[in-house]
């Protein structure tokens, strides 16, 4: 008799299992007649606590039906700016110190490809271009722009702002690049 290692169970038990089933399910909702609605709840939770980015059900929707994507994008970004408006006022909780929770906001930011060596607080407050990248192309979770700008004291006027010029180029162009180039697409935008 011979006995099987567990690798692959081990595995399903971890932080990483868990994402990657969480991920799944996310997906398949994109397949569901309530797909819509799921990335647009989705969308809201993602800017203040969810850890899988609307993306996820937005990308087949827009594979699914190409020509609807204008329309996902607008919605999209809509309830991700609500959401984003919930995590600024968990952020801003926080720095009362009424939230229950403390942050760093000493969290250091690295993307090399544009040289950019920072901290969370330094990137929200100190230039309000990189705030507005940090909510839409760098590889930094809405969520943490969200709840950090609310942290750190980010006038609501710039968040707000910066969110909507990030979140629309982000749902715009993803949504965008699915539409023109189908598949082909993932090439060039990672998720």
């Amino acid at each position: 008799m011979q006995v099987e290692s567990k690798p692959a169970a081990a595995k399903q038990g971890t932080k990483g299992g868990r994402m990657r089933r969480l991920k799944e399910r996310v997906a398949a909702l994109s397949r569901s007649r309530h797909a819509h609605a799921a990335m647009l709840g989705v969308a809201v939770v993602d800017g203040s606590i969810f850890p899988v980015p609307p993306f996820a059900i937005l990308i087949p929707m827009v594979l699914a039906e190409p020509r609807k994507w204008a329309r996902y994008a607008t919605t999209g970004t809509i309830a991700s700016l609500i959401g984003g408006l919930i995590g600024y006022g968990i952020g801003h909780l926080a720095m009362l110190g009424l939230a229950g929770f403390s942050v760093s906001t000493e969290m250091p930011i690295v993307f090399e490809p544009l040289g950019i060596e920072t901290t969370l607080r330094e990137a929200l407050t100190k230039n309000f271009w990189m705030l507005a990248l940090l909510c839409s192309i760098l590889p930094t979770p809405y969520k943490v722009v969200a709840i950090g700008s609310g942290l750190v004291g980010v006038g609501l006027e710039a968040f707000v702002l910066a969110s909507i010029l990030g979140r629309t180029a982000r749902f715009f162009g993803v949504s965008g690049a699915f539409a023109l180039f189908g598949e082909g697409a993932r090439r060039f935008i990672k998720i």
